[in-house]
């Protein structure tokens, strides 16, 4: 058997990898150090979707929560929404707000992507754009868990006093009145969930493997990459 041979048995199928990389992404990363990320990017997407369309009635209560904190938001900068335009606001929002989540994979790869791309440059790590977009999909992975999480609370908790979204982070978000916190205040809180410093880990994780760099170099990188993320989500959250 050629080592070729023997290293294409190691590899594991897409759904392993994805399951896997929650518990050993190292093994992982190194066993499909040559993989694309389109297929990972794919699979996720339709997990997603399943995901949504099994568990919408469960999330519903924190989509139309979080629609209403806009509103006092909203208001409270004297931009009130007229009140016939509430519910088709409220059904539009939600419906972009589910196709923003369906399509997270793909954008957590590419943003993700470029981001994490960024942060190898900083700390020298010979890491071309394409890996980087695969470490950053599978990165993604704890997003679906995120989801998942939502679901769970909203069938076993009452979600009629919900306020957001935020009052289903496994952080401290979840912990603030978000309609009495400053939005760059919330918008920290909320980066700092379980499920994104599982994301700053798994990055870290593949960029030192990938990249053949130290753990240390990886964990540098990604942080650097969530650092620019927060930075362009801080902007917004400031203006409004």
């Amino acid at each position: 058997m050629t080592d070729s041979t023997a290293a294409g048995a190691k590899q594991g199928s897409v759904f392993e990898d994805i399951l896997e990389v929650l518990w050993a992404p190292a093994a992982v990363f190194e066993r499909s150090r040559s993989r694309g990320a389109g297929l990972y990017m794919l699979v996720l997407t339709v997990i997603i979707v399943v995901l949504l369309v099994a568990t919408k009635s469960l999330i519903q209560p924190y989509v139309d929560a979080n629609f209403d904190l806009q509103l006092i938001k909203m208001a409270e900068q004297g931009s009130k929404m007229p009140a016939e335009a509430v519910e088709s606001g409220r059904t539009f929002g939600g419906y972009f707000l589910f196709a923003s989540w369906a399509l997270s994979a793909v954008f957590a790869g590419l943003i993700g992507g470029v981001l994490t791309w960024l942060g190898s440059k900083v700390v020298s790590a010979a890491l071309p754009f394409g890996r980087a977009v695969f470490i950053a999909t599978l990165a993604s992975v704890p997003r679906v868990l995120a989801i998942l999480a939502t679901a769970i609370q909203g069938a076993v908790l009452d979600t009629s006093n919900v306020t957001s979204l935020f009052a289903a982070s496994i952080g401290p978000a979840r912990f603030v009145d978000p309609a009495k916190v400053d939005n760059v205040v919330l918008t920290l809180l909320a980066g700092f969930d379980l499920f994104g410093l599982w994301n700053i880990a798994i990055t870290a994780i593949g960029v030192s493997v990938i990249a053949r760099v130290s753990r240390g170099a990886g964990w540098i990188a990604s942080i650097i990459a969530v650092a620019i993320s927060l930075l362009f989500s801080l902007i917004p959250a400031a203006l409004s």
